[in-house]
């Protein structure tokens, strides 16, 4: 992985934690099940990324 692909997973990875922060303190979306799903959604993004990170 070069360091600009590195940085750029970085900056994505921040980026999500942004949009759970926003999503999650605002609630945006109101239907539960919806709800969930997006957040569950950005969380194995972030997840995915970390993993990315680690090779």
């Amino acid at each position: 992985m070069t360091k600009e692909e590195r940085e750029e997973l970085i900056q994505q990875k921040e980026n999500l934690k942004l949009l759970f922060e926003f999503h999650s303190g605002n609630r945006v979306i109101k239907g539960d099940p919806e709800f969930e799903q997006h957040i569950n959604d950005i969380l194995d993004m972030i997840a995915e990324i970390e993993e990315k990170l680690k090779e």
